[in-house]
């Protein structure tokens, strides 16, 4: 192709310089033949735009890399880990009470041992929940009291049961009660000593009545009083315990003293 170009150049420059140097008017010196040249710019434009033969091998352009190219990026795969499944257990350092329910407003079930393992069955907050190993059901155990192992992540959060209704104290009754009496114008003074046997559990307190109207309040677990009173002649004097917590109050038998 760039032959063929370089010909036709250089016969139209020589056509130019022949018609530059032709006399104004014809002469008998010998000329180029315009049909001559003619046809050869024609078969030159027609060689130019001939196809490549069929032989001739194409020219391939290769683009080779370049000095800037940024470094090739490569997949990375994402590699999940599983973590290896054990028996989620419990030891305890000392006795401990696992109770129907968190708290101690809940009756203990059984207590565990010190040194003792035992499966989970779920947890709660800051208990668990496990089962008894006395018996059937579940029991829960505060955290604190508890070593876990194993895969304790595995295990399901449980709701707490509702509070238990509370029931009143137990009510006191009599061990002993004596009286002494000092005669004294127009009646007696009676010293009465009251014993009584504790029954309740968790409870607030004790009032001591005399004839109706408290005469002492008790601390909880106080089972003791001694009183002091007059009474008329012909008359007595009437006692009862009474012990009382938030969820109620009983009241023991009522005992009397007179003097004659």
């Amino acid at each position: 192709m760039k032959t063929a170009q370089r010909i036709l150049v250089m016969i139209t420059l020589f056509a130019l310089l022949a018609a530059c140097n032709l006399p104004t008017r014809p002469t008998s010196a010998p000329g180029i033949d315009q049909a001559l040249a003619g046809t050869i710019v024609a078969m030159t434009l027609e060689a130019m735009h001939t196809s490549t033969p069929t032989g001739a091998a194409p020219i391939m352009n290769t683009a080779l890399p370049s000095a800037t190219q940024g470094p090739v990026l490569t997949a990375t795969q994402t590699v999940t880990i599983t973590p290896t499944f054990s028996t989620p257990l419990l030891s305890f350092d000392g006795s401990t009470n696992c109770r129907e329910g968190p708290g101690t407003d809940f009756k203990v079930v059984v207590v565990l041992r010190s040194g003792q393992k035992i499966e989970p069955a779920g947890v709660q907050d800051k208990y668990w929940i496990v089962k008894n190993p006395d018996g059937k059901g579940l029991c829960w155990v505060s955290a604190e009291f508890a070593t876990p192992s194993g895969s304790v992540w595995t295990l399901p959060t449980m709701t707490a049961p509702p509070l238990p209704t509370k029931e009143p104290p137990t009510a006191p009754v009599w061990s002993t009660w004596n009286y002494t009496c000092a005669f004294a114008s127009g009646g007696s003074t009676v010293t009465m000593n009251l014993v009584w046997t504790d029954r309740a559990n968790g409870e607030t307190g004790y009032r001591v009545y005399r004839e109706g109207q408290v005469i002492a309040t008790l601390a909880a677990d106080i089972s003791s009083y001694t009183d002091s009173a007059f009474v008329a002649s012909g008359k007595s004097l009437s006692y009862y315990v009474e012990v009382y917590s938030d969820s109620g109050k009983a009241s023991s038998s009522t005992i009397s003293a007179s003097c004659q």
